[in-house]
């Protein structure tokens, strides 16, 4: 089985926790990545786009999704922390679903999306957010930005998956991400007005032409790490554009911050031997 890709003070552990599976749970076969995927990601900053379900089996699924973004939380999870550009309503009906809603705790957690980040991280994973990204058509650009600025955890050590709900065109302002972005820091500054965001990456320290497109049919998602530099174009299209972000955490990884009181995170792959973290006592029902 292919080593994960780790960073060097955190190796031991990866090693020791990897290498010997001392983990109640295993990879879904046709799930772990090859060396050729794992040399991709580690080199690119992001992998993708995969395949996690069909597009007529998420084409299913959207209705009911469409259902979950028009109503309140079950339970209070997201007063904490809301954008200063974001309403606080559609922030909470968009933020941290797989809390009480187990369609998004099930999305998050796919077979697909799993087995490929224990190939990268390693078999023990924390679900620490879900977000979706709304954009209907005239939204507002999203700016060049690295994840691990706006993000309190310790280390900043993040595997991101973002699933296409709706198909994710150039058209609709679909992700675009710069390759290879992930291997600086890059400042980030005040952000301009016609973002959504309240800060954004220098492009002095950074150059968008390499930028690559990453269209998606609904089901396919892509992976990338804490670092990795991407944005999107306003929606200049007719046509809305739903993607659903996925953040996942180690157990060494400390949340200095939660979005509430009741912001908990369920263990999804393995075991947690650290104890940092508030764990998940109990998943949302079916």
């Amino acid at each position: 089985m292919p080593k994960p890709v780790v960073l060097g003070g955190v190796w031991s552990y990866f090693r020791r926790r990897f290498e010997t599976q001392e983990s109640s749970t295993m990879p879904v076969a046709g799930s772990i990545l090859t060396e050729q995927e794992i040399t991709e990601f580690k080199e690119q900053g992001y992998l993708g786009p995969i395949p996690m379900m069909s597009p007529k089996e998420m084409i299913a699924l959207t209705p009911e999704i469409e259902c979950i973004l028009n109503t309140e939380p079950g339970i209070d999870i997201n007063n904490d922390n809301t954008p200063d550009r974001v309403p606080v309503r559609r922030y909470k009906r968009e933020h941290n679903r797989h809390l009480d809603q187990r369609l998004i705790y099930d999305l998050a957690t796919h077979p697909n999306i799993l087995g490929r980040m224990v190939s990268l991280y390693g078999p023990d994973l924390l679900l620490w957010r879900t977000n979706f990204f709304v954009k209907q058509p005239g939204a507002k650009r999203i700016p060049w930005h690295q994840d691990f600025n706006y993000w309190p955890l310790e280390p900043p050590v993040i595997c991101s998956a973002w699933i296409a709900i709706d198909e994710s065109t150039v058209a609709n302002s679909c992700v675009q991400i710069i390759p290879g972005s992930h291997r600086k820091v890059i400042p980030h500054i005040k952000a301009t007005k016609d973002t959504s965001f309240h800060e954004m990456g220098d492009d002095q320290y950074y150059d968008s032409d390499s930028a690559v497109d990453v269209e998606m049919k609904p089901g396919e998602f892509i992976l990338f790490n804490e670092r990795t530099l991407h944005h999107s174009h306003p929606n200049t299209s007719d046509k809305r554009r739903i993607g659903l972000a996925i953040r996942v955490i180690l157990p060494f990884v400390t949340v200095l911050k939660y979005d509430s009181p009741a912001h908990t995170l369920p263990l999804i792959h393995g075991d947690d031997r650290m104890g940092f973290n508030r764990l998940a006592e109990a998943l949302p029902s079916s």
